[in-house]
């Protein structure tokens, strides 16, 4: 007969071990069932432990139906990545519109994640208050014939602060409903610890008519016990932060210093150019074939864009967002006196014939997450959908999954500006995260 002691021994540690997995199991089921960002081309790496260049898990849930124009970035700057530098103390500022018109108290909740945007500490591991804080500055759109609420926060506040650097996802919700999800959008809190020089080397591509750019990076060790092989790099093209493509064996050839560079067949590909949207003045002009100010909403019909032609050329440099507080001319306070503009787009396929699949539109209006395809106008040979969008300025594409356009879209004119951002990640195994040490964006 089994000694009952010995049998204590066996079962106990075998039964934590499955309560164990199963928890596991159940919160990665609980990041699985997170709404993905479209824009983002993300994979959901399988392995955490695999080669960072092929692991991103950004999932974000989608966009509430009422929500419009959720804008994230260092105050004073609409389009800046939104980084929280410890050199600076810039506090990001987030912007949004409920459509509605009488507005209510909203919650924002803040998750941590590691490099590969999995959400992985419990908020008393990362801020020093409080998880969650009340948005409680929200006032009624101004003498506009749409209504609609709009809302203010800015933070790190009295309130909220972040304790250790890394990537973080901020969660908008019905106010004390962490569940009951509004929007979602990513950020990043950086030490700036180490100086970092960035060096950007174009290369040819073997079936690439336009030159490729391969980061390089060099920066210090901070402390003479830390080792090379704990730091990984990600580099970043624009605002696509789903997709990073990541470094993680340093040279130590240049020593003291130690250096981060992509691999040749990673290096990154021109952007295409994307579609530029001008909404600060709706009358006709530019890419606005007409207009309609006798209706509520307004209404603009943009001209035909073409599968052949994609991107417009030449625009200003928006990186993936939108700019209303600059981009209104002749309004006091565009964030509450802008129009909401029913804004039609028009895209004419390759051959002017359906596409397998479907279209559709996305931008920075939208958060670029696209919620519908486009309608077929046999008629006049194109697809067309019409938006809600607030005055200012705006970039957008189109999703399609048929081959021979996503090649057409690929072989467009390249970006005249692109911003090329390196982040400088630390495997901190005493916090058990990512830690970010540094970032640094160069625009040319």
């Amino acid at each position: 007969m089994i000694n009952r002691e010995i049998l204590w021994r066996i079962l106990v540690p075998v039964a934590l071990g499955l309560f164990l997995a199963a928890c596991a199991g159940s919160e990665r089921s609980r990041d699985a069932s997170e709404g993905e960002d479209p824009s983002a081309g993300n994979h959901r790496g399988d392995d955490p432990g695999r080669d960072a260049q092929s692991v991103s898990d950004l999932r974000l849930a989608p966009d509430h139906a009422l929500i419009k124009t959720v804008q994230l970035h260092p105050t004073g700057s609409e389009t800046d990545i939104p980084v929280i530098r410890a050199d600076q103390g810039t506090p990001l500022r987030l912007a949004f519109d409920l459509m509605e018109t009488r507005g209510r108290p909203l919650s924002i909740y803040f998750y941590h994640a590691d490099r590969s945007w999995r959400r992985d500490l419990v908020p008393a591991e990362f801020m020093a208050r409080f998880q969650r804080d009340n948005i409680m500055e929200y006032r009624p759109s101004s003498a506009t014939l749409l209504r609609y609420t709009h809302y203010e926060y800015t933070f790190p506040n009295d309130a909220i602060g972040m304790t250790i650097s890394g990537n973080y996802i901020l969660r908008v919700t019905e106010q004390g409903m962490e569940d009951d999800v509004l929007f979602e959008r990513p950020f990043y809190v950086s030490e700036q610890s180490v100086p970092v020089n960035v060096r950007l080397d174009e290369i040819l591509l073997i079936g690439s008519q336009w030159q490729a750019t391969q980061p390089f990076v060099t920066f210090p060790l901070n402390r003479d016990n830390v080792n090379a092989f704990d730091y990984t790099v990600c580099f970043t093209q624009n605002r696509n932060f789903g997709a990073p493509r990541c470094a993680d064996t340093p040279s130590l050839a240049n020593s003291p210093n130690v250096a981060f560079q992509l691999e040749r067949d990673e290096a990154f590909a021109p952007d295409v150019a994307p579609f530029y949207l001008n909404l600060g003045v709706v009358q006709p002009g530019g890419r606005l074939e007409r207009t309609d100010q006798a209706r509520t909403p307004w209404q603009a019909w943009i001209e035909p864009d073409y599968a052949k032609f994609p991107g417009t050329l030449p625009a200003p440099f928006l990186n993936g967002q939108s700019v209303i507080l600059d981009g209104v001319p002749g309004v006091g306070d565009p964030s509450r006196e802008a129009e909401y503009v029913a804004t039609t787009f028009r895209f004419v396929p390759l051959g002017e014939a359906p596409v397998r699949g479907g279209v559709a539109v996305a931008g920075s209006f939208s958060g670029w997450q696209s919620d519908s395809l486009m309608t077929w106008n046999a008629a006049d040979r194109w697809y067309e959908r019409t938006v809600l969008i607030k005055q200012g300025e705006h970039e957008y594409t189109y999703r399609l999954s048929d081959a021979a356009h996503i090649r057409a879209f690929s072989e467009g004119q390249p970006r005249l500006r692109n911003q090329f951002t390196s982040f400088i990640y630390f495997n901190d195994v005493r916090r058990q995260t990512d830690r970010l040490v540094a970032v640094v964006g160069v625009v040319r």
